[in-house]
């Protein structure tokens, strides 16, 4: 086995990232940490979106 094919030489262990990242709840921690901040983002956008409607219409 050589260094190049992907595979840790020399019997060092993986890196604590390539082994999270294999984990499926990682994932689906990230899925939902990311849902979470769509949704958040969207209602700050609508909330301006409002708020700039009312100044444009009332004023």
């Amino acid at each position: 086995m050589s260094a190049t094919d992907g595979e840790p030489a020399g019997g060092v262990p993986r890196s604590s990232l390539r082994a999270a990242a294999g984990d499926r709840r990682v994932w689906a921690i990230l899925a939902v940490v990311a849902a979470l901040l769509v949704c958040c983002c969207s209602a700050a956008a609508g909330t301006l979106l409002a708020l700039s409607a009312g100044l444009f219409t009332g004023g």
